[in-house]
């Protein structure tokens, strides 16, 4: 088993190093070398040492790794939610590396859509509204928001608790009403940080079903973070991250979900990581 995983799969790093996506598709996100430096000179944390890789239009791309292998930092420096100490990502073409506190600000709302473990709605607000916040701080016409919440509440499976207000909804509704809140605006890159970390089974399943769905006939990419392996098989494609750095690659293909699963358990166990099941 450790043979089979000692050396990093590396067609995605390489894309990056030449900045060429995957099968030669412009890529949406690159993240160029970064590294991610915490403490003083006197006691110094690597938190990322030297990531590349990238991710085409379309792809739903999942990130895993042990508890303090990075993960959640790379997702905070995409996000804009911290900063690298060095290296470059680039969304959209963009270096956001580059872009100062205000722009970054108008970057993260016009371009970025979030889906957290908690699902972060407004108490005060109903669904229908929750969702429409995002088009109206984005300056979508008034006359125009309407439609737009209805179609995506429709495509997601959420129009019956649009009237609803959050302690009205099950956790899955919840988040299910902040995917549609994150797709409403068209974001060029949607984030999930561990969606499902919260949820029942059933909900959860259908939380991946529905970003599934996004994926597939939205045309949304996606990059979510995840310690289950049940939640990652949903992805096309698990980057695993050890100790700050791009470990192992796998890709789904043409197989099963089911198949994709045990591929990704067998890194998982090699790492030592939490598994999941393939329910």
């Amino acid at each position: 088993m450790a043979e089979a995983y000692a050396t990093p799969i590396s067609s995605s790093t390489e894309a990056a190093r030449t900045g060429q996506g995957f099968g030669g598709v412009q890529p949406i996100l690159s993240v160029r070398h970064i590294e991610k430096v915490y403490g003083t000179k006197d006691s110094i944390t690597h938190a990322l040492s030297g990531v590349s890789f990238d991710v085409v239009p379309g792809e739903f791309i999942g990130i895993m790794g042990p508890s303090g292998s990075g993960k959640t930092t790379l997702l905070n420096c995409v996000a804009t939610i911290d900063t690298v100490t060095s290296g470059h990502i680039l969304i959209g073409g963009r270096d956001i590396t580059n872009l100062r506190s205000r722009e970054l600000a108008r970057f993260r709302r016009d371009e970025l859509g979030f889906i957290f473990q908690d699902s972060n709605l407004l108490d005060t607000l109903n669904g229908f509204e929750n969702i429409s916040i995002a088009l109206s701080i984005k300056g979508i016409p008034a006359n125009q928001i309407s439609a737009k919440v209805n179609a995506i509440a429709e495509t997601l499976g959420v129009s019956d608790v649009l009237k609803k207000y959050p302690y009205q909804m099950s956790g899955g509704q919840k988040q299910r009403i902040a995917a549609a809140r994150a797709m409403a605006a068209d974001p060029k890159l949607v984030l999930a940080d561990e969606p499902t970390g919260a949820l029942d089974s059933r909900s959860a399943t259908i939380m991946l079903e529905t970003m599934e769905m996004m994926n597939a006939h939205l045309g949304a990419t996606i990059m979510m973070v995840t310690h289950d392996s049940y939640a990652a098989s949903f992805a096309k494609r698990i980057l695993f991250i050890k100790d700050g750095t791009v470990f192992n690659e796998i890709r789904r293909g043409d197989t099963s979900r089911k198949d994709f699963f045990g591929r990704i358990m067998e890194v998982v166990t090699f790492l030592g990581g939490d598994a999941g099941d393939a329910r």
